[in-house]
């Protein structure tokens, strides 16, 4: 008897360590798969610096030119030529040095500009964007720009909680984002005019 008992003791025992083992393992990977979601999440949340002029990838036509940024205006403003508003949809043309695609966008709402000239009525659409690492959707104020030097104005709130602006530096951070599909049935790219 003592020895069948000794026998079942050292098989409880041999359990015990095995099931031991194999529950270490288990929490050392679910504290390694919680380190890396800390990391993911860190990367996430880590702040980009960039310049006073940045190229961004407009999407998703995969449009990509120089945009200045600018701490001072709160919304973005986008190049617009020959823009016609109907059934509450842009029409517009992007410069030809930009491609010159006939683009439409839905119009989110209509804001009031105070400009040298006076006021100006203009309407606001929410485009998506590539600029550093980042890829989001932003509102942006659709004007024809053609007189001035970068067809992408990027304003505060398209800045705001994921980027860092650094005067001294420009073209700090280069669009990397995979050239993301359009996500909605609105965003309309037509042929060139």
């Amino acid at each position: 008897m003592e020895k069948n008992t000794f026998g079942k003791f050292c098989w409880i025992v041999v359990l015990a360590l095995a099931l031991n083992a194999i529950e270490t393992n288990i929490l050392r990977a679910q504290v390694s798969e919680e380190g890396a979601s800390v990391t993911s999440q860190q990367n996430e949340t880590e702040k980009i610096t960039v310049g006073v002029v940045e190229d961004v990838i407009l999407n998703p036509w995969g449009v990509s030119f120089a945009a200045r940024i600018d701490t001072g205006a709160d919304l973005s403003s986008l190049d617009a030529r020959d823009l016609v508003v109907r059934n509450n949809v842009a029409e517009f043309t992007l410069g030809k040095r930009w491609g010159g695609r006939r683009l439409q966008l839905p119009v989110v709402e209509w804001t009031k500009v105070q400009t040298a000239m006076g006021t100006e009525k203009r309407p606001i659409v929410e485009i998506s964007i590539c600029l550093g690492s980042k890829h989001f959707n932003t509102l942006a104020t659709l004007k024809d720009r053609s007189e001035m030097l970068y067809p992408f104005l990027i304003g505060r709130s398209a800045l705001k909680g994921n980027y860092l602006v650094d005067a001294s530096l420009s073209r700090a951070a280069r669009p990397i984002c995979p050239l993301h599909g359009a996500k909605s049935k609105d965003f309309v790219a037509t042929s060139k005019e």
